[in-house]
């Protein structure tokens, strides 16, 4: 495992990062940074008469929506749990009727 600290340097919306970065997560922080510059791109492209700060709040926006998605798919792990023991309880309940 390379996990090993080193600087990468990433451009966001025309300023440029140093960011000391685990070795093994480059590709996360690298795909991350291109991600939202084509969305930048995207807006900049769909939206040309308003302010680039506006882009760029737009941009930060379709991401925070994509994150609350993904914490909402994650949240129905408990309720499969519930709904595993009720299958199993049932399954031993019309075991016992026959």
């Amino acid at each position: 495992m390379n996990d090993e600290l080193f600087t990468i340097n990433v451009n966001l919306a025309g300023h440029r990062f140093p960011l000391t970065i685990n070795r093994n997560d480059e590709q996360l922080y690298r795909d991350a940074a291109k991600n939202l510059k084509e969305k930048i791109d995207s807006y900049r492209e769909r939206h040309a008469q308003l302010p680039y700060e506006t882009v760029l709040v737009m941009a930060a926006y379709h991401f925070a929506i994509e994150t609350q998605e993904l914490k909402c798919r994650e949240d129905v792990g408990p309720v499969v749990e519930k709904m595993d023991l009720l299958n199993k309880e049932l399954d031993k309940y019309l075991k016992e009727l026959q």
